[in-house]
């Protein structure tokens, strides 16, 4: 999950994603430090590919 380098969390699934948050709350971080890591989560969660969940459409679509 985490990249040991540079210490910047590697998410490939929503399951390491929330372990990168719940991380992410549980250190005391600071300064650069502290935006490169809310960064990388950031990044991270929105280029997560979920599978769309069936009745997440929009309701009455089908009218138009």
């Amino acid at each position: 999950m985490h990249n040991r380098q540079n210490s910047l969390p590697v998410v490939r699934t929503a399951n390491d994603l929330e372990k990168a948050v719940r991380k992410y709350r549980q250190q005391d971080l600071h300064g650069t430090e502290l935006f490169r890591q809310w960064k990388a989560i950031r990044d991270a969660a929105l280029n997560l590919e979920l599978p769309a969940g069936e009745g997440d459409g929009i309701a009455g679509e089908d009218s138009y």
